[in-house]
């Protein structure tokens, strides 16, 4: 059964504890240490605007809202570094048994489809305790920054993010990577390296990137029609669901086509595994 497949592999995952450090630790740990050094650094300034009685010190000591440092933390997925260190993960779960040769061993007691779903929905934990993880890096990196310039702290600010919108691009982000995710497992399938499920996905979404850039050169406005064509590049659907979740959109009469964005956005998911799950129900795994 898939639950019998899915429990397994939660419990050889959360095992690697390697793994679990370098997937889902590391970047938020670099984000508190990146908020540590500027919030010296805003400290070292401020003094030295009050000794010279510059204005500027007042605001240096504005709020933190800890919801923008959380926005900011999540929305920094679509980052290619940060991708990397989730695919980390990703490739040890789906391209871990090529590696140990243990693929044989696996499919006698479950069909191959469970057990490859399975694998994703793996990933799709990590990725889920990885964003939390992000949005926690970031809520701390905002408190000592505020801690060291001794300003406030607030939640939210008026006219900037909210609970809802929060929410809404925390999901954006979740099935960007479930995304991200299904093309690393087509890419574990056919290559059998974990190496090229780590590299492959990234490089792919780099390159995607590259291509909306250069369209969107002549159309520097992301609500422009034209520029929401290409739509159907994963990268430029996670830009429009979140233009479309952005404050500047509340309330305007313009909006983001963000219901194609969205579907598009699933059907890329649902495609990728559909291929990974047929190409792996027809290779041959006697060697594995």
């Amino acid at each position: 059964m898939l639950a019998d497949a899915f429990a397994a592999e939660r419990l050889r995952f959360f095992k690697a504890r390697g793994v679990l450090f370098w997937s889902l630790g590391f970047v938020p740990l670099v984000s508190i240490g990146i908020g540590l050094i500027q919030g010296l650094l805003m400290r070292g300034l401020l003094a030295r605007a009050v000794a010279e009685g510059n204005p500027a010190a007042a605001l240096a000591r504005q709020p933190v809202s800890l919801l923008n440092q959380a926005v900011e933390s999540v929305s920094g997925s679509n980052f290619f570094l940060v991708q990397l260190f989730f695919l980390l993960a990703g490739s040890a779960i789906l391209a871990g048994d090529y590696r140990w040769e243990t693929w044989r061993f696996l499919t006698p007691r479950n069909t191959r489809a469970n057990l490859l779903l399975a694998k994703l929905a793996t990933f799709g934990l990590a990725t889920l305790i990885g964003l939390v993880l992000l949005a926690f890096g970031g809520g701390i990196a905002g408190l000592i920054s505020a801690g060291l310039t001794g300003g406030g702290v607030q939640w939210a600010r008026a006219g900037e993010y909210t609970n809802a919108q929060f929410a809404g691009i925390f999901a954006i982000a979740f099935l960007e990577m479930l995304a991200l995710g299904a093309l690393a497992a087509v890419i574990a399938v056919v290559t059998r390296t974990g190496i090229a499920a780590l590299l492959a996905p990234v490089g792919v979404w780099i390159v995607q990137g590259f291509v909306v850039s250069q369209v969107s050169k002549g159309f520097p406005d992301p609500l422009n029609p034209p520029l929401q064509c290409i739509a159907g590049f994963p990268v430029m659907d996670t830009d429009l669901l979140k233009a479309a979740l952005s404050p500047a959109q509340v309330g305007e009469t313009v909006s983001v086509n963000w219901p194609a964005a969205l579907l598009a956005l699933l059907l890329w998911i649902a495609g990728l595994t559909a291929l990974a799950v047929w190409l792996f129900r027809r290779q041959d795994l006697t060697r594995e």
